[in-house]
């Protein structure tokens, strides 16, 4: 918890989200509030300043719009704040209170001194919203109140906020067929995959949205998969990484056949090896990775805890996944 934000989900979500067409997307296919109806589309811009939380080992706020709301003579300036989390967090009503409070003293202290004494004078409203990509269900209490211990003996005198959540559990290929931006179209699913097959699979169905992606878009996702490549352990992501640069339909289809084919065999080979090292080296390190993915705990944690690699931990998740039963 708390580590900076260069983690894999980090940089993944990140780049999708300062894509701005995948952005409002992301607000008018999910959030679908009153107010996303009168947002500017224009006027809509990422805030590169920085809110470092010291409380969290300086953990920075993950993505930042400005924009303006409105069509009448006075147009109201508002941050949508973007949280991104791969595992759930108790404590983001806390955070996110924290990163609001950091954005309005920003303001405050760049608004002008005589103006900040006015009767009249605002803040900006800040908007947050949390997207989880993570396996398990979120649990934390999506408002502030819920972290307050006898919060209904003391109703409205206790400050208070809701973020809307965005799960992408709750979304699968016939839920994003209207969205607009094809880019969150195809990442959203993407996040969805739990190896390397899964993942090339997924691209195979979506292959005719990922022809149609502009320069910037594919640049993006090339990014996205350079990382899931690394993560997954296998060279074969990489090679549709690869076969984005001189993209056509017809090659990323027929790549896509090649890619899955030997997916297949490499899985294969790593159940084979898989069982040979668990009978060379013992079931101790090996029970204890098995009981963590059955209990659904992220593979990147998994390595974490065991100090083994992420390319191990698939290997005994596809031991693993050969005894589940099917669904």
């Amino acid at each position: 918890m708390g580590k900076a934000t260069n983690e894999p989900h980090d940089v993944r979500q990140k780049l999708l989200f300062r894509n701005k067409k995948a952005f409002l997307s992301l607000l008018r296919d999910c959030i679908k509030a009153e107010w996303v109806d009168d947002l500017d589309a224009d006027s809509l811009k990422i805030i590169e300043t920085s809110f470092i939380l010291q409380d969290f080992r300086k953990k920075e706020a993950d993505v930042v719009y400005e924009a303006t709301i409105g069509s009448g003579r006075q147009k109201v300036i508002f941050y949508v704040l973007l949280e991104l989390q791969s595992r759930v967090d108790y404590r983001m009503p806390y955070r996110l209170l924290l990163y609001i409070v950091e954005m309005l003293r920003h303001c405050y202290n760049n608004a002008d001194a005589k103006e900040r004494r006015r009767k009249d004078f605002k803040f900006p409203a800040v908007v947050p919203i949390v997207f989880f990509s993570g396996s398990r269900k979120w649990t934390a209490s999506t408002s502030l109140r819920g972290m307050f211990d006898g919060e209904s003996r003391f109703g409205a005198s206790l400050i208070d906020f809701s973020y809307s959540l965005v799960d992408v559990k709750g979304y699968d290929d016939e839920s994003v067929v209207g969205f607009q931006s094809r880019l969150l179209k195809v990442m959203m699913m993407l996040e969805k995959s739990k190896n390397a097959l899964e993942l090339l699979d997924i691209a195979r169905r979506y292959e005719g949205e990922i022809s149609k992606l502009d320069e910037e878009e594919l640049r993006i996702l090339a990014a996205a998969l350079d990382i899931l490549d690394n993560l997954y352990g296998t060279d074969e992501v990489g090679g549709l990484r690869d076969a984005l640069e001189p993209m056509s339909a017809e090659r990323v289809s027929g790549m896509l056949e090649d890619l899955i084919a030997n997916e297949k065999k490499r899985e294969r080979q790593l159940i084979n090896q898989g069982r040979e090292e668990g009978r060379e080296e013992g079931v101790d390190i090996s029970a204890g990775v098995m009981t963590a993915l059955i209990e659904n705990v992220p593979i990147e944690e998994v390595a974490n805890n065991f100090g083994i690699s992420i390319a191990k931990v698939m290997q005994i998740q596809s031991v693993l996944d050969q005894f589940r039963p099917k669904s």
